[in-house]
């Protein structure tokens, strides 16, 4: 119902209780001045109040509890991201001490005494062998070579 409706049939009275004022209906809201629609004097306006207050409490937990998960989904990723940095240093000084055994291995110096110790000796001559011309059509690598019965063999 809005202001200024005129009265069914019958009035109440001005200074009798629940009198809106001349012309105005009983149960109609009326405006007064000094006090807004929707102050918190009314008992409507409370439970309003009161809900709205309720609604900004959840959301605020609720973002504190998202804040706070947040919070510890970032600091396991951290600790994982360490044990991984850790596992990387640790396959790196290992990647390094291999170079280092592998290249100790390669020296031909050591190779020749290991071959020496294992009663390999260094031939007096050495000479290069001619080089042998191919027929055309030849891929230059035989794939069948025939073994001393006269049958052939793969390799």
């Amino acid at each position: 119902m809005t202001a200024g409706v005129l009265a069914p049939e019958r009035a109440t009275p001005a200074g009798a209780p629940g009198a809106a004022g001349p012309g105005i209906a009983p149960g109609a809201q009326t405006h007064r001045p000094g006090r807004p629609t929707g102050a918190p004097g009314r008992p409507g306006s409370r439970r309003v109040l009161r809900r709205a207050m309720a609604v900004s409490a959840v959301l605020v937990v609720g973002s504190l509890l998202l804040v706070v998960g947040a919070n510890a989904y970032l600091t396991q990723g951290q600790v994982r991201l360490t044990r991984l940095q850790q596992q990387v240093t640790a396959a790196s000084g290992t990647n390094r001490d291999l170079e280092l055994q592998v290249a100790k291995l390669e020296n031909p110096s050591r190779i020749v005494s290991q071959a020496e110790g294992d009663g390999l000796e260094a031939p007096s001559r050495v000479s290069d062998l001619p080089q042998v011309d191919l027929p055309p059509g030849s891929s230059g690598t035989p794939s069948a070579v025939t073994s001393s019965t006269g049958s052939p063999r793969r390799r």
